[in-house]
């Protein structure tokens, strides 16, 4: 059986994550991918936060915190660097109140303030720091793939690069197969499995959804066209033991259900 994981966005209600909890307590989930809400008050924060750690309560339940992201957490530039910094360490602080030992990054993109060379040693400069600051808890930092002609590693090769300018031992990876399926780089299943093998060393953790290639759909599995049967049997040949997290979006924990059910089904 696969260790399934779903994901608790900030915007979800104290009710929406107790009504979830039954999911983990049953064992139909494994995990949760949690989220810092640096967006929301401190009010809002601290509610989130009491709401999670409720799961505490139940046992062999593996916590992941995605880190900030977006066009205010760039790490492939000098703008703001000072602001974004604190604002990821602060992130990781908070994740260590859960236990988390596996953190879910976005490299960044080039914002076209410096050219692209200058972006990904800006990025890895940055990134070297936020390893070095997680180490003190034994996280994991785990890059995670892109899409857009303007973002950082949308390819191994430049995962690699950067791993190579990061130089740090908790320095990962995350596949994202529905971002890798939609990007320019991928055409068939075989170029899904391609890129498995050559960063499987590396590989942490999993996002899961579909998508019909022409954009991040955040979709059940069966509703776009990636194979996960494929895909999913060639995790287990290679010997992937961690999470499959959910990225579908949903809006009941009947859905987290039916998702948890297409996970299986498409391993069978």
């Amino acid at each position: 059986m696969i260790r399934k994981c779903y994901t608790i966005n900030p915007n979800r209600t104290k009710e929406e994550i107790k009504n979830y909890q039954f999911l983990l307590e049953k064992g139909i989930y494994q995990g949760v991918e949690i989220f810092y809400p640096y967006r929301k008050t401190l009010e809002e924060i601290e509610t989130y936060k009491n709401a999670i750690l409720e799961y505490n309560k139940i046992n062999n339940v593996e916590f992941v915190c995605h880190l900030p992201y977006g066009n205010d957490s760039n790490l492939a530039t000098l703008k703001d660097i000072d602001e974004i910094m604190d604002r990821f360490r602060r992130a990781i602080d908070f994740a260590n109140v859960f236990g988390v030992k596996k953190l879910t990054l976005h490299p960044g993109f080039h914002d076209f303030s410096v050219d692209r060379t200058k972006a990904i040693k800006l990025a890895a400069e940055h990134i070297k720091q936020l390893c070095q600051y997680a180490s003190q808890y034994n996280m994991y930092i785990m890059l995670e793939n892109l899409i857009s002609d303007n973002e950082l590693m949308r390819t191994t090769d430049e995962y690699f690069e950067l791993k190579d300018l990061i130089s740090e031992k908790n320095l990962k990876f995350i596949f994202d197969v529905a971002h890798f399926h939609c990007s320019k780089f991928c055409s068939n299943t075989n170029d899904i499995i391609t890129f498995l093998h050559a960063v499987k060393d590396d590989l942490m953790h999993l996002h899961i959804s579909d998508n019909d290639g022409t954009k991040d759909m955040h979709a059940r599995i069966g509703v776009g066209i990636i194979d996960f049967n494929t895909y999913f049997n060639e995790l287990e040949r290679i010997g992937y033991k961690g999470l499959y997290s959910s990225e579908v979006l949903f809006n009941s924990a009947d859905d987290l259900l039916q998702t948890a059910i297409d996970m299986d089904n498409a391993k069978k």
